[in-house]
């Protein structure tokens, strides 16, 4: 069973979730609602490493990584502006393009900021089940098979990056997955 892509739900402040467009770095190819990190080095996005708990996530992606071949340049140096974002083939139209989301790219990436205010929504593990013991209890974050995240009730103590504030409303199932929650003010990644 996979695993959903994270995204905001609301914030606290009743206010829009905050959003940043940053370089990204070259080869990400990452899936929308990964967790996301700010190079040290040079600024760039890249999917977070999934180890570095202090300071090591800056927000959720909005967008899948674009794998360019360089910090922040554009899939094609050849042409100047925003780019078409295309993949894959359409049947029976050997011309035709399918174009992806965001239609066009600058070479940036854009996240919801993991702040205090924001409040996301996933689900935890294949294997597991969430009840109202859950809620206000802190957990890891942990790369599923298909390559989505997920919360992990495994991850405790100094594995611990979010935490759940209450249960998906939407989730009815016999086994409930999902989860509404909270990064972690240590584990956060604070960007200019």
């Amino acid at each position: 069973m996979a695993s959903i892509e994270i995204h905001s739900v609301e914030t606290v402040s009743g206010n829009q979730p905050r959003v940043r467009r940053i370089i990204e770095e070259a080869s990400q190819t990452f899936l929308p609602g990964t967790p996301v990190q700010i190079a040290s080095g040079d600024g760039g996005v890249e999917a977070w490493d999934g180890t570095t708990v202090a300071d090591g996530i800056a927000g959720f992606c909005l967008e899948g990584g674009q794998n360019l071949a360089a910090l922040g340049v554009q899939p094609s140096a050849a042409v100047v502006g925003p780019q078409p974002l295309t993949f894959g083939s359409v049947p029976n139209e050997a011309s035709a393009q399918n174009i992806g989301r965001p239609a066009f790219s600058d070479g940036r990436n854009g996240f919801e900021v993991a702040v205090a205010d924001t409040v996301f929504r996933g689900q935890v593990g294949p294997s597991q089940s969430v009840a109202a013991v859950n809620v206000s209890k802190q957990y890891g974050l942990t790369k599923d098979s298909d390559s989505h995240w997920y919360v992990d009730t495994s991850k405790t103590g100094a594995d611990a990056v979010v935490e759940v504030v209450r249960l998906d409303p939407a989730d009815q199932s016999a086994s409930p997955r999902g989860v509404y929650f909270v990064v972690l003010p240590a584990a956060a990644q604070l960007v200019a």
